[in-house]
Formats: C-alpha cells, structure tokens, sequence
C-alpha cells in the first residue's frame, strides 16, 4: 500500500530508511532487549505508525481503523520538545481514546494546521513556545467533536439514545444492558454525520489524560533506530551534494579555477553555483556526485576565488567596540519611558555596570540535510523542516511552481532550535536537482553549518540605578546595543514600532518589577551579518543583563536574591508563588553548606504579542574547587499553566538548563574579515555531562491554560551562575561566556562594582 502524500492530512513520509551502521547497530541492540528473558515486562506504549490509506477521517485530526487504531495527527513537528506526545495526549483524552492503541502522524497541508502565534503570517511552523498554547483547544475541540459524532453513531447501532450512552477507552457503552461497541465498528457510520460545532467538552475532573506523565510515543523508534531524519532519506535515483561556500558571510563567487577538472572526477555529475538565501550573488557551489563522500572530497579541491563582499573589515574587536560605543550615544531609540528617571539619574548616587554578550549559533546535533527532487511542475521535498508553509512559499519561487505544488515530507528535526526553519538548505538542494534532472540529497558538514548559518547577535547592556532609603530602585536605566534581530528580519515591524526591537529588550521594556521611574532604550548598530531566531531569542542576553543587576543591586542594599525579589514583585501573585516555591526547594532560608555558593534569578516570560506569560525561578548552586567551577544543583520552580504532561515539561526545562548553561560558558562565534572563525565542537563546544548540575524542576499548580515552556528556563539561567560565582569569589562576571577557571583571589565582601 502506498503512503499518502504529504500534503494530504495523515501522510507517511514516501522514503526508506538508508542501511547505516548506526542504525544496524541500535536495531540489532533492540532485538536483544526484547528478546524473551525470565522475569522480563514489556510496556505497551502509544507508537508511531504507518497512517492507513483507507481509515475513515473524522475532521482534521483523527483517523480510525475498522481494527480500533486510533490514528491521531499533529501539526507540530516534533522537534524534540515532545509535541507529538503531549497534543495528542490532549486530543485522546476528549476522545476518550485507548491510549495504548494510539498512533501519531504528522499532517499537513490545511488550514486546520496552520497558525499565526508569535506575530508571525498565518502558516503552518514551530516557533516561540506557542504548540501548546495555541493548539491546546483545538486539539480539545476535536477530540470532542470526534467522540461526540462516535457517541451518536455508537447509541444508534445499540438502539438507544445517545444520553444514555457513555464513551470509554475507544467503545460506546450502554451502562443499563452492559452492552458496547468498538470505535472501529462504527467509524464508517460516524464519518457520514456532521460535526457540532460546540460538541459537550470534559471538566476537569472528567479528563483522564490530562496531566499524566505519559511515555514519549517518539522515544521508541529512536531507540530502536528506526526514526528518520533529515540525513537518513533515500529516494529512487537520488544524487548526493556537498557544499563549498564563501569563508565570509557576505562574500560571492568570482571564479573556479579547475572547475573542469574536478567535473570530470569519477562519481561527480555536477558543480552547482548557488546563493545563500536571501541574497541573490552566488556564493555557493554544490557538487552532486554520486555519494557524500566523494561530492565531498570534489567540493574540498575546488580552487574558488571568493570576494569578501560588505564584511570583509568585520571582526569580533571591531563588533565589540562599536557596541560599547553604542552605550554612550545619544540618539538611541526609547523603548519606554516611565515616571523621572533622567531627573533621579541625574541627582542621585548612581551604581551602573555594564555587560555583554557574544554572537552565537544552533549548533544542532544533526546538521542540515534536505532531499528535493525538481519535476516539471512540481517539488517534493523531504528534510528537517520547521516551517512548512514557508519552505513551500520560497521553494516554489525558486523553482518557478506555485507553492500548492511543492509537496513537503517533514522528518524528525535532529535538534533546530530554530535554525531549520529558514529555507536556504533545501534551496540548495534544489538548485542541485533542477541541474542534474534527478533527486539531490545535500549534506552539510558541522563547519558549513556553524560558519554559514543564521545567528543569534551579540548585545552591550548598561544598566544604571538610584536606590531609595529603603534599598529598593528608585530609578532604573537600561540601554540595549547590539545589532538588531528585527532590524535584520523585520525592519518594517520595528520601524511600526518606532524604530526599536523588542527582542533587544525583552523582559526589560516590559518589566514587571515595580519600578517607579524606568527608561529603557535601544541602538541598533548595523552589521552585515545574517541573523535569525535561536532559542530563547533575546533574553539570552537581556534576561542576563537585567538580572544580574538586580542580584547585584540585593546586594548592594544587603539583602539577599530572593527577599529583593519578592519586595520588588509585591503584588504579583504568579511571581511570588515561583519564588516561594523554589525557595522552599532549595531550603533557601537555611545556611548554604561549607563551601556551596547560590544565587535566585526570576523571569516572566512573555510570548510573542503576549500570548502567554510563564513565570519561573531559579536557584542555582555552586561551588569552585581547585579553582573551577563545579556546579552542583539548579532548582527551578515553573508556572507554565495547566500542565498536560509534567515529564514533557520538566524535560524542557531540564533541556532548556543544559543548553543555557552552554551559552553561558562555552558558546561565542569570533569574526575575522567577516568570516566566523569557529567549526566544529572543537572550538564551539557543548557543556559535557560530566559538567551538568543536578536539576530539580518544581511545577507549580495552575487553573490557567497551559503557556509555553520550551525556551522559559533559559534567561535565568547565566545571571544565576554568575551571580553565585560572585559570592563564591568575590568578583563580578559581567560577560558571556563566564570563565570556567577562576582561581579565588577575593571574597563575598569585596567592593561590589568593578
């Protein structure tokens, strides 16, 4: 039986899974962990599984097999986040499914799957920790929907009415006669009729899955190697490529001295010339070959002469400087304004600090990789993609076809982190294809990855204040510079703002600490250098500006990180109970061990155009031993809503943890003639293991809808490191990344500002 296509709803990806090692490996591993062994359990869970072709649909999301598989899809590709667990977990439940005979498929295609959450064009992509939020009814409504229409046609099978019937784990069941009937029995008979438009929803305390910390129905076909990715596509007559592009950001292509002779290499069909999207100049050669291997070795003995282009004078001292610079000028850009500040500012005793953070990259686990084939009016594609609609739209403006042409097959993403939700891999590929008349699978090497992708930009923060009699800020200052995200993306919704970027000053221009008298302004220092959103988009930097200020204005009125805090957020219920919370787990009101050093950061964060606010709170604990810092356990307390399914949630958190604390001591891109220096883990590293605190998550219970959380818990993090160095030392860490080695050479009572 044929797979559907992918842009019908509940497709299969129509691809086979390469015959690698790995995979050989975890599969041959799988077959000895189930093979039968005395004592042994095996634990039925939802899996995912071929979508039938013929199963009667009932709406957008679920199918049903005359067997009773339930088939459930999900518009969110699943990007490690756990999306295709925790929607459907909401959807099952209103159906009143059998979880254990549960399938999940990824759909696309409709607009049912389509959404406009963080401000962005109604589409259908992942992005700013909006699944959840924004799918959460829908899935609700569905899933009702879908029970209801099943309830009907189940009563008139049975010869009842349908009051007197309920609904339980995929049967109709009439509680007078003890009688029931399969979902499967009845699902051609329940298809034909309509469905309601406000169909009776669950309460709370009716909702069975709701709020269970269900397995991951991804989990097992990455255990068992069976999961596809982006790398692990094959189609038939499909050609490999390899990437050769410009060292500098900005740079093009002015000639290929031997590009004859590498084209008559054994295995090697085409050299592609190519642009990085969006810029027109060609700057990229694919070689298509007939494997990796050899398109690879052909792209490494090319002999380009390449121009530098715009950024041939940028380098990481010169970038560097103009943002400090940008601190002290006097035309920058007021985000808000509220109360006196200037005039306080002006006659008061002033504590300022200033803080920086560096430019860096996804670094995704697995690079990017994409398959198209071009066809006469039509694309298919298949490949780790974040944004459907997107890819779609600039696919087929490259390849001249209208965009309902373009068939796309989304795999399991290998990591993103927002970085494949820009087009310009696939573009690659087909650019490639349209050469040669055949599929093209291109793969890009981690050193094509990190030195030509879509970054996250460095930022200068000065943060000045007047404290009161009572030690609390009287007057607060902070002025952002760095390039802007929006002014590299969005100029015309940052000019509709009036010429400022929020990402710049998220969590500060809308501060919920009470403030009386605040200014918050912004420039934006122009650089030729591509940018995009990285997980937790601005508060990497802001968040870490700002809270570190805070802690070190506690300090300077002699209190501690979290009583500051709570004076500073009287009257916010939410933040007082994550405060509260994560004291209470961190046994902050007791001394601190010998020789273990902690600090409290808080963050509300604010979904795009406020559509969720996820309150969190961190305590992070250390110590330095033998002049390095070892960090012994972060306790976070969330407030994301109601929670669907608490193991999803603290894995994100967990998750958000480990990655924040690679930015906060590893990660930095270095520039030189405008090309990133950095290539690989050798020289961009990761946070080991070995390096990673004990983490203990507090979810907080909520009769809110559920909010984001995939990128919640990364601000707090760096400003609570830093800040518990502080004490451990005695010195201010004030720029990202913070050192590892930190020889003792003060104490807790050195002065405060450097």
């Amino acid at each position: 039986m044929q797979p559907l296509r992918s842009n019908e709803p509940g497709q299969a990806p129509n691809t086979k899974t390469l015959a690698l090692q790995r995979r050989r490996l975890l599969q041959a591993a799988g077959a000895l962990l189930a093979a039968p062994a005395a004592g042994s359990l095996l634990i039925p869970v939802a899996r995912a599984a071929e979508v039938p072709q013929v199963a009667p649909a009932l709406g957008d999301w679920v199918w049903i097999e005359p067997s009773g598989q339930v088939v459930i899809g999900v518009s969110q590709c699943e990007v490690g986040q756990g999306i295709h667990t925790g929607l459907p977990q909401v959807l099952a439940d209103e159906l009143d499914a059998d979880w254990a005979r549960v399938a999940v498929r990824f759909v696309t295609g409709r607009d049912a799957y389509r959404n406009d959450a963080g401000e962005m064009p109604f589409q259908q992509f992942v992005g700013a920790s909006m699944s959840m939020n924004y799918f959460y009814e829908r899935m609700r409504l569905a899933g009702a929907q879908a029970r209801d229409v099943l309830l009907r046609a189940g009563a008139a099978r049975l010869g009842v009415r349908p009051s007197q019937c309920t609904t339980r784990a995929s049967r109709v069941l009439h509680p007078a006669t003890q009688r029931s009937v399969g979902y499967g029995e009845i699902v051609a008979d329940a298809s034909r009729l309509p469905l309601a438009a406000r169909p009776r929803m669950k309460s709370v305390s009716e909702q069975g899955l709701i709020g269970r910390n269900l397995r991951r129905v991804d989990t097992p076909a990455k255990v068992d190697g069976s999961a596809v990715f982006g790398i692990d596509v094959e189609v038939p007559g499909m050609l490999i490529g390899a990437v050769r592009m410009a060292p500098s950001v900005t740079g093009r292509i002015v000639r290929i001295r031997n590009e004859e002779a590498v084209r008559a290499r054994p295995g090697v069909h085409a050299i592609v010339r190519t642009t990085q999207w969006p810029d027109s100049d060609p700057c990229t050669v694919v070689v298509v070959a007939d494997s990796y291997w050899i398109a690879k070795q052909a792209a490494d003995a090319l002999d380009i002469e390449f121009d530098a282009g715009a950024a041939a004078g940028v380098d990481s001292d010169r970038i560097h400087a103009q943002f400090v610079a940008g601190l002290s000028d006097d035309k920058a850009v007021v985000a808000r304004s509220m109360g006196k500040p200037r005039e306080l500012l002006a006659a008061g005793r002033v504590i300022t600090a200033d803080y920086h953070s560096p430019y860096i990259t996804h670094a995704t686990m697995e690079p990017l990789a994409a398959t198209v084939h071009v066809r006469d009016g039509e694309v298919e594609t298949w490949g780790p993609y974040q944004g459907q609609d997107f890819l779609r739209t600039e696919l087929g403006k490259a390849c001249g076809v209208p965009a309902d042409k373009v068939i796309v097959h989304t795999t399991l993403l290998g990591g993103s982190f927002g970085r494949k939700y820009m087009p310009d891999f696939a573009l690659h590929a087909a650019a490639a294809s349209k050469a040669v008349g055949r599929p093209v699978k291109v793969i890009r090497s981690r050193e094509d990855d990190i030195r030509h992708s879509y970054y996250r930009p460095g930022a200068s923060g000065r943060l000045s204040a007047v404290l009161g009699p009572d030690g609390m800020p009287a007057a607060l200052h902070a002025r952002i510079a760095g390039q802007s995200l929006y002014g590299a993306i969005h100029p015309a919704k940052m000019a509709a703002a009036g010429g400022w970027d929020e990402t710049m000053v998220e969590s500060i221009y809308d501060l919920i600490y009470g403030v009386p008298n605040l200014l918050v302004d912004a420039v934006d220092v122009k650089q030729p250098i591509p940018l995009s959103y990285l997980r937790s988009v601005g508060t990497t930097s802001s968040v870490f500006f700002l809270e570190s200020f805070i802690s070190e204005l506690a300090h300077a009125a002699g209190m501690d990180d979290c009583q500051y805090r709570r004076r500073l957020l009287a009257g916010q219920p939410l933040a007082l109970g994550v405060l509260d919370a994560a004291a209470r787990a961190a046994r902050w009101e007791q001394p601190a061990p010998a020789g273990l050093h902690r600090a409290m950061t808080f963050n509300v964060y604010t979904g795009r155009g406020e559509s969720f606010q996820t309150f969190v709170a961190l305590v992070m604990e250390l110590r330095v031993l033998d002049g390095r810092v070892r960090l012994e356990r972060a306790v976070c307390a969330i407030d994301a809503g109601r929670v669907v399914n608490p193991g999803l949630v603290r894995a994100n958190v967990e998750g958000g943890i480990g990655f924040a604390l690679t930015n906060t001591f590893k990660s930095r891109l270095s520039f030189d003639k405008g090309a990133v220096q950095q290539g690989n883990f050798h020289d961009y590293p990761l946070l080991q293991l070995s390096e990673m605190p004990r983490v203990e998550v507090v979810l907080l219970d909520s009769d809110r809808p559920p909010q984001g959380c995939g990128e919640v818990a990364l601000g707090p993090t760096a400003p609570a490191v830093a800040t518990a160095m502080f004490h451990a030392t005695g010195r201010r860490f004030r720029s990202m990344p913070l050192p590892q080695d930190i020889p003792v050479t003060g104490s807790p009572a050195h002065p405060l500002f450097s």
